[in-house]
């Protein structure tokens, strides 16, 4: 189904007017033009007409006539044109000329001139007819006199196709001028339509700020109901985050509370069945843990994203400061030993927020953590201008087939193993909220590798 564009229906339905007025002024230059060019040429005809017919008479009964040189000569002025003429005694004879010239034409008497469309053998003539009342010197008797003069139409036609061009110029020029100019309105007026599209497409996901361009009049109807909708979305949205981040932190304290006693509980219970339901009220306590602490990322993260004023921090500190938490924690004890971090010793400059991206790093070292409880190799440095963290464990890797899959919320690679699946969805959100990348690869050996890159900051970047 085409999309439906009020431009481009805009634009068809002036090219389809410009279309029918410059068919009728078309069509009416060219009636003016040829009319034009008949009343041109029947001007000279008749005056070759009148020259001859003011040359004729009657002597002894005799009609005579001296074709003036002239007379022919006027018409002659044109190469196109074929001259034929006719004079005829006042009996109908034949005086002198073409004998078969009008003869498809009404026999009029008196001084009138007329003039005519004819055929002359199968060709189209114009045709000039005038009568002379001569009498005889000698006998006193006298008639009607007639002259035809008639030419083809050549030069008139050559002259009207000239006219209707040089008169249908100026209007093409003013038609192309005023095409323009309705384009350059049309876009004009539907500018302030794209300058909110470009608005809403350079936000972020989270952000549901008013919209608070200046927009004309016709627009701000739509304007404010995109500003009343986005207010009513934001405000159930954070009545959502507000829930999920306190039933987490209210679920944290009881589970691992829950967590603490099935773990005694292994250690004392010597009933393999009771070992077996501890062990899974143990397993089942540590998923939801790991849940509610991703739910507080995530909560803590957005907060940040939304709230917080970019500036200039030096990504080592963020890895720095996401190790010191991971080390805080009781979960995480037994594998920092086995975590190795590499920064350059030169700072490594991003424009971010700080809370974000520490969260950022977190996730995804926890996420190694979580399915490759191994040698972890954390590498912070600048490479081909970029700021770029690596995150390399020797875990079993990620199939193909789910690597287009694991930043996609609650997806997990691997079920037999502990985890949410939202931690690499959250670092990809904070990556690509600051302008960077993020992507994960085989390691060399045998593992998993996630790389994140960020543009790094210059002077000036932070404002």
């Amino acid at each position: 189904m085409a999309r439906l564009s009020i431009e481009r229906r805009l634009l068809i339905s002036t090219a389809c007017l410009f279309l029918v007025i410059g068919s009728v002024l078309a069509l009416t230059v060219r009636a003016y033009a040829h009319r034009a060019a008949d009343e041109a040429f029947d001007r000279v005809m008749t005056a070759s007409a009148l020259a001859i017919a003011d040359t004729v008479g009657i002597e002894e009964g005799e009609v005579t006539v001296d074709i003036p040189y002239s007379a022919f000569a006027i018409l002659g002025t044109s190469r196109l044109n074929r001259v034929f003429y006719k004079v005829t005694a006042p009996d109908g004879s034949l005086v002198t000329g073409s004998p078969i010239l009008g003869l498809d034409m009404p026999a009029v008497q008196g001084r009138a001139l007329h003039l005519y469309d004819a055929l002359y053998r199968e060709n189209p003539v114009r045709v000039a007819s005038v009568q002379r009342y001569r009498a005889d010197t000698v006998t006193g008797t006298g008639g009607w006199i007639g002259v035809l003069v008639a030419e083809t139409r050549e030069a008139r036609q050559e002259l009207a196709e000239e006219l209707t061009v040089k008169g249908m110029l100026p209007a093409v020029a003013v038609a192309l001028l005023s095409g323009g100019l309705i384009l350059v309105s049309v876009r004009s007026a539907f500018a302030p339509l794209r300058l909110i599209e470009s608005n809403l497409r350079a936000r972020r996901p989270s952000d549901l700020s008013r919209i608070d361009k200046e927009v004309p009049v016709e627009v701000s109807a739509l304007v404010s109901a995109l500003n009343e909708f986005m207010d009513r979305l934001g405000s159930v949205l954070d009545g959502v985050k507000r829930v999920a981040a306190d039933a987490a932190h209210q679920l944290r304290t009881p589970l691992a509370a829950i967590q603490a006693q099935a773990e005694v509980g292994l250690d004392e219970a010597e009933d393999p069945h009771v070992k077996r339901r501890l062990s899974r009220i143990y397993h089942n306590a540590r998923e939801a843990g790991l849940l509610a602490n991703m739910l507080l990322s995530e909560a803590t993260t957005m907060h940040s994203l939304e709230t917080q004023e970019r500036e200039i921090i030096d990504f080592r500190t963020a890895a720095e400061d996401a190790l010191q938490m991971l080390r805080a924690e009781s979960a995480y004890a037994n594998l920092m030993h086995l975590l190795v971090l590499n920064v350059q010793e030169t700072p490594v400059p991003i424009v971010a927020e700080h809370i974000a991206c520490r969260e950022m790093v977190r996730n995804i070292i926890e996420n190694a953590f979580i399915h490759a409880p191994g040698p972890t190799y954390v590498d912070v440095a600048i490479r081909q201008g970029q700021a770029v963290l690596q995150v390399m464990d020797r875990g079993p890797g990620i199939p193909d087939s789910s690597k287009s899959k694991v930043f996609q919320r609650f997806a997990r690679a691997d079920h037999r193993h502990p985890g949410t699946g939202l931690g690499l969805a959250i670092a990809k959100d904070v990556a690509v909220a600051f302008g960077g990348a993020i992507s994960v690869a085989d390691r060399v050996g045998g593992g998993l590798v996630v790389e994140v890159t960020l543009p790094l900051a210059f002077v000036g970047d932070a404002s």
